[in-house]
């Protein structure tokens, strides 16, 4: 989606746009203060049942990986095939799966309490409703540039909306959703050796795109043409997100379990040493798309443990850096498209533009980060003397 927009911007006023959502967002961090309330109450009750967890460095690794995910939608920022391949196709395709897990194992925690997960899927949906109507200009200016009869727009958008979201980032909200309920459901109903088989066979399954060029002219491949041809792709909710929610759920769950607790350096130095194998078989051969290595489910599961269990800047509060991978999640978009539009008739080539626009999004989006994280807290504190003199 993201890289027809730049063609059909030049009508796009993009500060009409950003004025007339600032309602939206103030809107969104109201709820956003919620999902972290609750967040907040299942740290709590993580402490409770005597786990050592390095918050600190959960929340430093949420926001490496949402500086990632900006780095893969910047599009390109290296000439060498070699290292793009290695940015974009493999330390970028490390964060959803970290964020996956993390917030797994964070709720997993609260799974038995039903009100609370309630309030935080209620929350998360209400904050998806928000941002998706912060989009929706975006939504519909894609949709128009495309060479299909326009009264399928309302079907695009409420297909969009439950799918793949109406900007390129937000998929992840109904893939994690969707994953949630599908291991959910495995894990207490079904058990935990069938929820294991499952997701990875979901997994496998969603991995033709990866290793497509290995299995050309296969059935695989023909089974995987038939469903892409009307669900576009397998990074989703059914075949993406369930192996990693349940890798949350097992952190959790068998937190004392050896397996967890042993060799856990050796095991992430193993898994990183299979990764860089795995990537060097799709890069020489590559498929449709490089979401699906098979050699992530270890590291993932293994660099979330260390993340977790480590004992290196345990004492620091970095609370701050979660607050901002949240919103540098939301807003990047913007600024990428922006930045690109700006530079579109420029002579300068697609990885210098790449590492430009990397620059301008990063500032832009810190700055718009801050600007709303300190308007929120200064709304709070009003509210709170309000309510104090009364």
């Amino acid at each position: 989606m993201k890289n027809h927009l730049i063609v059909i911007l030049q009508p796009f006023n993009i500060t009409g746009f950003l004025k007339t959502r600032v309602s939206l967002i103030s809107r969104s961090m109201n709820h956003y203060s919620i999902l972290y309330g609750e967040y907040e109450m299942i740290e709590k009750e993580i402490r409770e049942q005597g786990r050592t967890v390095n918050y600190a460095m959960l929340s430093l690794f949420q926001y490496i990986a949402s500086i990632l995910v900006i780095l893969v939608h910047c599009q390109r920022i290296f000439s060498n095939e070699i290292l793009h391949f290695s940015q974009k196709s493999m330390f970028g395709r490390m964060a959803v799966p970290f964020f996956l897990i993390s917030s797994a194992f964070m709720l997993k925690s609260s799974l038995a309490k039903k009100k609370q997960i309630k309030t935080y899927v209620r929350g998360i949906l209400k904050q998806y409703i928000l941002w998706s109507a912060f989009y929706l200009p975006y939504a519909l200016i894609y949709f128009w540039s495309l060479p299909v009869e326009k009264y399928y727009a309302p079907l695009a958008l409420i297909a969009g909306f439950l799918y793949i979201g109406l900007c390129y980032q937000l998929w992840y909200i109904p893939a994690f959703l969707l994953g949630l309920l599908i291991v959910h459901y495995l894990y207490t109903k079904i058990g935990l050796k069938w929820a294991v088989v499952v997701s990875f066979i979901l997994y496998l399954l969603g991995s033709i795109e990866t290793y497509y060029s290995y299995f050309a002219n296969t059935w695989p491949t023909h089974l995987y043409d038939a469903y892409a041809r009307m669900f576009f792709s397998t990074r989703n909710g059914l075949f993406y997100a369930p192996i990693f929610i349940l890798f949350g759920y097992l952190l959790h769950d068998y937190w004392n379990c050896d397996f967890f607790k042993k060799y856990i350096g050796k095991k992430f130095l193993l898994a990183s040493i299979l990764l860089c194998l795995d990537g060097w078989l799709v890069f020489v051969n590559q498929g449709i798309d490089k979401n699906f290595f098979l050699a992530l489910l270890p590291f993932s599961l293994f660099l979330v443990n260390g993340v977790l269990r480590t004992r290196i800047g345990q004492k620091r509060n970095l609370y701050h850096l979660k607050e901002l991978s949240v919103l540098y999640f939301f807003l990047h978009p913007i600024f990428i498209e922006s930045s690109f539009y700006l530079l579109r008739e420029t002579n300068i080539s697609n990885w210098h533009k790449g590492q430009i626009v990397f620059v301008l999004t990063i500032a832009l989006t810190h700055l718009t980060s801050e600007i709303i994280l300190k308007f929120r807290k200064s709304v709070f504190a009003r509210q709170k003397n309000g309510n104090t003199t009364v």
